[in-house]
């Protein structure tokens, strides 16, 4: 099998310490990213920042200490090893680094679609999803929805009317969309010149920062105000091979997955389809 050469990212944007977390914001923000190389003042590789790491930790102010420390992956390291450590370490972000432990390039699960689609797409997906589903009632008030994404790590959740019919699907984006940042306060992160203003899409990346931060109110809609009605969904019978290419094409992370029989079955989580080089061929 081909190496992870032939499938990173090459040249990600990388992250140099001592910094400090809102400098980080800024960098995920501009440049509409999740997630990011860390490397010294050496330029040598020491860890990964992603959003998440800046929503568990909204009041540290040192990049240093939400740093994590995971271990790199060499540039000639095997596709299937590659994902096969992902998937038990539960990463979405792996760097690429050459025999200097310099940093050229970044894996994330989207890189091993295609893959996917070639070598094992005759695999159904019932064969390998993994992932709990925790529904939503579709009345449940948005402050509780975030919530329960802060405590429980889960970001997406499908919506279900009182009989448990299932009726949508809200995310953590979906849920940003409906705050109002025009109070964000500008010292939370580094000041942007006006040739590089703040793009929505890119602020959302990081805006549970912004609401730990600046208490940030959030509307008292419904789930169901905000839910996507007519979700790209897999079907449980389904072969890789068509539901990795809805993923590629969507960049979609994880789909809910349903059958004819029951309705919603579930929700198909990328690293879920990753397990699959963990079957012999």
């Amino acid at each position: 099998m081909e190496s992870v050469q032939s499938i990173m990212t090459p040249d990600p944007v990388i992250f140099t310490l001592p910094s400090t977390v809102a400098q980080a914001v800024s960098v995920l923000i501009k440049n509409n990213i999740t997630g990011m190389p860390v490397v010294n003042s050496n330029g040598k590789y020491v860890g990964i920042i992603s959003r998440r790491d800046v929503f568990a930790n909204p009041e540290e102010t040192q990049a240093t200490r939400i740093t994590r420390s995971e271990p790199s992956i060499r540039e000639d390291t095997e596709i299937r090893e590659a994902a096969i450590l992902m998937v038990k370490e539960k990463r979405r972000h792996a760097a690429i680094v050459n025999s200097k432990e310099e940093v050229i390039g970044i894996l994330t699960p989207q890189d091993f679609l295609k893959t996917i689609e070639k070598s094992y797409g005759n695999i159904i997906v019932k064969e390998i999803m993994k992932s709990l589903a925790f529904p939503i009632w579709e009345k449940t008030p948005l402050p509780v929805v975030y919530r329960s994404m802060r405590l429980t790590g889960i970001f997406t959740y499908p919506v279900t009317d009182s009989h448990g019919n299932f009726k949508g699907l809200i995310t953590d984006r979906d849920l940003f969309d409906k705050i109002d940042v025009s109070t964000v306060r500008v010292d939370d992160v580094e000041t942007m010149s006006e040739d590089d203003p703040w793009s929505w899409d890119s602020v959302r990346n990081v805006v549970s920062y912004f609401i730990e931060r600046n208490h940030l109110k959030i509307p008292e809609d419904p789930a169901e105000s905000i839910a996507i009605r007519k979700p790209v969904v897999a079907n449980l019978n389904e072969r890789l091979a068509l539901v990795a290419r809805k993923m590629r094409d969507g960049n979609f992370n994880q789909l809910p997955v349903t059958s004819s029989v029951n309705g919603l079955e579930g929700i198909l989580t990328d690293l879920d389809i990753l397990s699959v080089f963990m079957k012999e061929k």
